[in-house]
């Protein structure tokens, strides 16, 4: 290959996300651009892992751009942003936390105050089907099983890394998961799923 075709390749190669990071970190126009590519490369993945977390797609996309937001302005704590999206990933989690957390004190306050409540959930019918089944278990599961769920099942993180996403340690980060799969199964029996099925779709 002549010099000429490396200087094309190489100008028509998509820089990786430890040089946007590096670019974003710069700031200026420059920086900019290179972070709005990262939100285009990683918008779709993170607006599905809060739709799991949050189980509302417009709550989903408010944290997500509430995370993106949080990210810029502190993408010089990103390091050489080789590991962006796991980075990105607990800064996700933590605000899906907190809106889950407020949400419900929210929701609380209407029910004692006599209000409505905007989000009630509806009535579990025997016409669901499988699908559905699994998602509304996964919805009712306590937050930190929830949570470990999806980023086992749906993630499909290795459990080093969920424990690296959830702050803790391995061998709690497993009793979790054990604990959530157990729950889950309990639930999904209880609710006429099927023996076995310990995972969401």
């Amino acid at each position: 290959m002549t010099a000429d075709g490396r200087q094309r390749e190489f100008m028509t190669t998509e820089p990786d996300d430890a040089a946007l990071v590096r670019e974003a970190a710069q700031r200026g126009l420059p920086g900019q651009l290179a972070f709005e590519t990262l939100v285009d490369r990683h918008q779709h993945w993170l607006v599905r892992l809060l739709a799991h977390l949050l189980g509302n797609q417009s709550d989903a996309e408010d944290v997500a751009q509430d995370a993106f937001v949080r990210a810029f302005l502190a993408i010089e704590s990103c390091g050489d942003g080789a590991r962006f999206r796991g980075w990105l990933r607990v800064i996700a989690r933590r605000l899906a936390f907190n809106h889950r957390r407020d949400s419900r004190a929210r929701a609380r306050y209407e029910e004692e105050s006599g209000l409505p409540v905007s989000l009630a959930r509806e009535t579990m019918t025997g016409q669901l089907g499988e699908r559905d089944l699994l998602k509304r278990v996964l919805d009712e599961l306590a937050y930190p099983y929830r949570e470990i769920m999806v980023l086992r099942f749906v993630e499909e993180l290795p459990l080093k890394e969920i424990a690296e996403v959830l702050e803790i340690g391995e061998s709690a980060a497993k009793m979790r998961l054990t604990r959530a799969r157990a729950e889950f199964q309990r639930e999904y029996e209880k609710r006429g799923g099927r023996r076995g099925d310990t995972g969401p779709a």
